[in-house]
């Protein structure tokens, strides 16, 4: 086929998805599920309050039941002109959430040297996620955190490309939002952990210099709310530890098997077209990679460890999903893909440094009791295509109009699936 006509057939796609996204907003979707109750128990009462009571509702925020930070809710409430009506002020998020897809599509575009057809093409994969679409339909946090992360790490990129590497203006642009989405959405604290140990690792003074000053002064917002409301919250009445009972290091280690089958997820496309692309059996050394994961799986399984994951109901991702509906309490075929994310992130960490610091950052999304899947969406698709070093062919594979096909193709599968286990199953 010739390029005209795939790029007819792009701008098809572009015109009937960004139709299909303002129609799922009149249509009220919500596929993720939980969205609309977050948004009348949360998000909307917590705007309001703001509105009313600006100090009281700040100090007592956490009785609200809310898990983000109140950056977006003060926002919104005193700067959204759209808050007259929970449905004005949906539709307002519905459309800011857009401009993640145009950022996105800047930073694909110029790290990649691709046509900015293709780039807009790769980035409007947002519109049919189902989490992003939830979020955005019913006006939830999630959006403003990916979009000021989105700003955050094209300024990195910026500066990563800068020869000179001594803008004071990128370092502040990218500490300003990667803060902003730190007080929207607390676990984006990765991007700044992963700044720092990058920083630390290349010997970049300057850098250091000035980031640790901007990032001291944006924190100190996070420092008078850590005194407002101490380290407990209220949950159902009951006096709860932030640290101890809902985000604690202990709970890395049975939630890292989830994060690999997560990971493994969103980022079946892109190997799936390098494979197309090769069409080469593994190495020897990824196989016996993956062999020795999949033994210990298969041994803690053997002894009972991972019984906890027939009784997740919470979370848990697509992959443990199919897994309950498929096989019931038999975990094989779960233990299988998560040994294949495993090998596949072992893989990416033998790349470089840079990934390795990025996987071990990433690690602050395991700390929760509940690791779910929202977390995770759109975030390996923003880092596939900007933090994360790929291979030396991965140029030539993002340009492949085989690639495109591929990546949009699974992702409408993926929406297809949600959609069907949300409201058919």
């Amino acid at each position: 086929m010739s390029q005209k006509k795939l790029d007819a057939l792009k701008y098809i796609f572009l015109f009937l998805l960004l139709q299909f996204y303002i129609i799922g907003f009149f249509l009220r979707e919500n596929v993720a599920g939980g969205a609309e109750k977050d948004f009348l128990n949360y998000t909307w009462p917590l705007i309001e309050a703001f509105k009313d009571q600006f100090y009281n509702t700040l100090k007592n925020y956490r009785s609200f039941g809310e898990g983000s930070l109140p950056l977006f809710h003060i926002t919104n409430a005193f700067i959204n002109p759209f808050t007259f009506s929970k449905i004005s002020f949906q539709g307002s998020i519905t459309f800011i959430s857009l401009l993640s897809v145009i950022f996105f599509s800047q930073i694909i575009r110029d790290k990649f040297k691709i046509r900015e057809l293709d780039s807009i093409v790769y980035s409007s994969i947002f519109l049919i996620l189902p989490f992003f679409r939830s979020s955005a339909y019913w006006g939830l946090t999630e959006n403003f955190g990916w979009l000021f992360l989105i700003l955050s790490i094209k300024y990195y990129l910026k500066e990563e490309k800068s020869e000179k590497k001594k803008t004071v203006k990128h370092i502040f642009f990218i500490c300003l939002f990667s803060s902003l989405a730190l007080y929207i959405r607390p676990y984006l604290i990765f991007f700044p952990i992963f700044i720092i140990l990058n920083i630390l690792k290349d010997r970049n003074t300057h850098f250091l210099k000035y980031t640790c000053l901007f990032y001291f002064l944006f924190s100190l917002p996070g420092f008078f709310l850590l005194y407002l409301w101490g380290f407990d919250f209220t949950v159902a009445g009951e006096k709860v530890g932030l640290i101890q009972d809902y985000h604690n290091p202990k709970f890395i280690l049975k939630n890292t098997v989830i994060f690999s089958t997560i990971f493994l997820f969103y980022f079946l496309p892109w190997e799936f077209s390098s494979f197309l692309k090769k069409i080469e059996f593994p190495k020897k050394e990824k196989i016996l990679i993956f062999l020795s994961i999949l033994l210990l799986l298969s041994l803690l399984s053997f002894l009972n460890i991972f019984e906890y994951l027939n009784n997740i109901k919470l979370g848990g991702g697509a992959i443990l999903k199919i897994n309950q509906i498929l096989f019931k309490n038999q975990n094989l075929f779960f233990i299988f893909i998560s040994s294949i994310g495993f090998a596949l992130i072992i893989d990416y960490m033998k790349i470089s440094k840079k990934n390795l610091i990025l996987f071990f950052s990433l690690l602050i999304f395991c700390f929760p009791i509940y690791i779910l899947q929202e977390y995770f969406e759109p975030l390996v698709i923003i880092l596939l295509f900007t933090l994360m070093e790929l291979r030396k062919d991965s140029i030539k594979l993002i340009r492949d109009n085989k690639t495109i096909f591929i990546f949009c193709s699974y992702f409408v599968i993926y929406f297809i699936g949600s959609y069907y286990y949300r409201y058919l199953f």
